[in-house]
This record gives C-alpha cells, structure tokens and sequence, in this order.
C-alpha cells in the first residue's frame, strides 16, 4: 500500500499517512448509490463550532477510531465522528506551544513536539525540544521524551522531526534515528545509518522507514557537523529493526546538495520532492524502486507546465503514478491554469493530462490530490467575478479514475461553506477537516451526507 506523507498535515498541507481514508474512494462512490459524473450538493449534517484563529505551526487533522482529532499550536482537541461533540482537550502546559504534530491512527495516538514547559518560545535551549505521546480515545499524555536541540535537523532545516506509523514512532535526535513503541514510548531500535551520513528527515510506512541524509564531502569549517559539499540520500530502513534496507543517491548523475529544499510525497514508493540548491525553484520529484534503484525524475518545469515551490507537495502517489497540478503560462490570460497531470513512475513520462487544452477538472483548480485504489479525489476550488465586480467561490470534490482521468464523480459543497482541507468518510457520512487557515477563523470539522 502506498503510504502518503503529505496525508497527515501539520502547519502546511504536508506530511500526511492514509490509514484514515483508506476506504474513502469507494465510500464516496456508495454515497452516491453508483458514481456518476453529474454534479450533486452536499448537505451538512453537523459544525463543530468555529475556531479562534490559529498560528502556522503544529496543525493537523486525522480520524481515528470514532474520534476525529484536530490540532493548533496551543490545543489538541478530541471530537466524536457521529456528533461532533468534543470529548477531550490537552493543552501544552505553561507557556509552550505544539510545534509539530503527527498521529499513528492505527493505534490511536497523536505525537507531537511542543516547546518546554513554561518557557517562552524564545528560548531557543527549550524550542520544540519535548515530544509527547497522547492518547487518541481520551487525550490522556501516554509518554514525554526529551529530544537534543542542535543547529542541524531538528531545529534548523527539519521542522518535522519525528513520524509514526504501524506501531512505532521515529525521532530524529541527536544526529540519529531512534524508533520507539508508540503507546508506551519504549525504545525499539537506532536506525543502522551509513557511515559518514547524518539523518535529516524520516516518514514511516507499514514496510519501510524512508530517510533523508546528508552525506559525504570533505569541505568541514570550524563547528560544522555537515561537510559544505556534503551531498543528500535517501535511504530505506527495516521498521522491525532498523537494519539498512538500501541507499542511494538523491540526485542520480546530479548531485543534490544536503543543504537543499527536500521533502518526502511518499514513503513507499519513495518519492522526494528536491531543489537543485537551496529553495530553487528548480528541481524533480525523484522516486525509488523497492530495492532503492532510481527512477527518471520528474522535473519540476517541462512541456507540461510547472511546479512551482509552493505547490510541490499538493502532488500524491499511488503505486505506480505521481499526480500534480503544474502551472501553465497562457499569453493573454488573467489566470494561468492549472492542469491535473499523472506521470509514470517508472518512465517519468505524463500518462495523462500535460496540456493546457486537457482540463480535467472543468475549469477548477485543484488544491488536494487522495489516490485509494486506482482512483483519485481532487479537492477543487472556482472563483468568478461578475460584470459589477462581485466576487464568488465555490468548492467541489471530485472523483477520477487514475489510470484514464476519466472523471467519475463530482459533489459540490455548499454555499458559502469554508473550504476544507481535506476529508475522511465515516458511517456514510464525508466530514471535512479545516487545519491550513490559520490567520483566520474557522470550524474543525464538517459533516456533510448527500442532498
């Protein structure tokens, strides 16, 4: 089963694993008593009431159980799935704030990183350096594992220093990866990274642990860890034990500097999304077979548009495709487009879409791709200006095959309705989660049934 990162959200529409939707697709197309490709509106069911605005760091939403679980930067909170009641709150004590979340659902926890307690976010000593286990069912704190502060990783380039999944917690720590048994928080293995590489970033899936390192290079200054011409890998660990699965070159024949822009899309297939350098606009989706050998890589700018820093993690994978939404530059036009698109992995080629005339999504621009099961959802938003200068949006859900793009289903929200974020289906009902408007107030969740 592919294993999404960008799935499990926390601060940007990032990081996410797919155990909550996993029979999303095929619900929906229940829901709709056989899919159809006319529009139908979505009703709501129940609100959860609205939010205060957030702050940009430790949100998330997930669906775990009969529990829906949203996370902020200065709350966790707990909501039951049939009512949207909220059942259970924790808040980090003092003055300390969630820097990043992330959840197991499987095992019903929530794992997150806050500052220390009672001291001021501007006590970098103290910054993000506690990770906290809670309990999914209740928000009862399971374990507290104090993690090391240091200029590399956890607190500089890595604002996400831990993953979970299939029972196990993975934590970037003194310049190693530790795994530690999700409920109880007992340690279970240090991951067997090669010599001369240092882990940067980790995501779990259910058969490998993915792992970013900056390795090699000989140019070391006074009170560098990392070498400057050190260059990134990506490996892949056993979760049973850490053993070293395989390793390789990020960039292939390119190298790709450690210090680059670099996220995971997919733990399983790999897939990274890298600059060439820095935060370079410039760069490719680079994947990995299951023996660690490397696929073409799919540049960010091409005949079939570009993608753009901003956009790169709205692309998803499914076993054997990536799905983006390049940019394309249209002489003339008020509004550059936006074209869903399926590469091949394994050839780097588009299989469909690709040009500015091959619209899938009837004139809406997508914002968040869920591949499940040949099929995928594509979160979609349409905004218009009337003649007098009124402005109107509108959002939709849509369903495609993902072989083909055929479009197989389409549900309108409704009016005025804020956008979600992305979305989980429970007892035949889809419920909305809203984590990514900080800045503005929003409600968690939404519950919404067919009209």
């Amino acid at each position: 089963m592919t294993a999404q990162v960008n799935d499990v959200p926390s601060g940007r529409r990032t990081r996410r694993t797919r155990s909550t939707t996993v029979a999303a697709l095929v619900a929906l197309c229940a829901l709709a008593a056989g899919c159809s490709s006319e529009a139908e509106d979505l009703g709501v069911v129940w609100d959860t009431p609205v939010d205060r605005e957030a702050e940009q760091q430790g949100n998330g939403a997930w669906l775990s159980g009969d529990t829906l679980v949203h996370s902020r930067f200065d709350t966790v909170r707990g909501y039951d799935a049939r009512t949207g009641k909220r059942s259970w709150e924790y808040v980090p004590p003092g003055r300390s704030a969630v820097c990043h979340a992330t959840a197991d659902t499987d095992s019903s926890v929530v794992i997150l990183t806050r500052d220390g307690e009672g001291a001021p976010a501007s006590a970098k000593s103290e910054l993000c350096t506690t990770a906290v286990a809670i309990d999914g069912k209740n928000g009862r704190e399971l374990w507290q594992l104090s993690l090391s502060a240091g200029e590399f990783g956890l607190h500089g380039l890595d604002p996400s220093p831990l993953s979970a999944g299939g029972g196990i917690a993975v934590l970037l720590t003194k310049d190693e990866l530790h795994a530690v048994e999700v409920r109880s928080g007992k340690p279970r293995w240090k991951a067997a990274v090669p010599q001369g590489c240092v882990p940067r970033r980790a995501a779990v899936a259910q058969r490998q642990v993915a792992a970013l390192l900056a390795c090699g290079g000989t140019e070391r200054y006074e009170g560098d860890k990392i070498p400057g011409d050190a260059e990134l890998h990506t490996a892949a660990f056993a979760p049973a034990s850490g053993a070293l699965l395989w390793s390789a070159p990020l960039g292939g024949r390119s190298t790709v500097p450690w210090d680059a822009r670099a996220d995971f899309v997919s733990a399983d297939p790999v897939v990274v999304a890298a600059s060439s350098s820095g935060d370079s606009e410039s760069g490719a989706y680079f994947s990995f077979g299951g023996n660690g050998r490397p696929n073409p890589p799919i540049d960010f700018s091409g005949p079939y548009g570009e993608i753009k820093l901003a956009g790169r993690l709205t692309a998803a994978v499914d076993d054997h495709r990536l799905y983006a939404l390049p940019l394309h530059r249209v002489r003339n036009s008020r509004v550059d487009p936006h074209r869903l698109t399926a590469f091949d992995l394994a050839t780097g080629d588009p299989v469909w879409g690709g040009t500015v005339d091959d619209d899938r999504l009837d004139g809406d621009t997508g914002y968040h791709i869920i591949p499940q099961d040949g099929k995928i959802t594509v979160l979609t938003s349409r905004h218009e200006t009337s003649f007098s200068g009124d402005r109107s949006s509108s959002f939709s859900l849509r369903v495609l095959d993902g072989a083909t793009g055929e479009q197989r289903e389409v549900r309108s929200f409704p009016e005025d309705d804020d956008p979600v974020d992305t979305f989980f289906v429970y007892e035949g009902r889809l419920i909305g989660a809203r984590y990514d408007s900080y800045g503005s107030r929003s409600k968690p969740f939404t519950a919404y049934e067919r009209r």
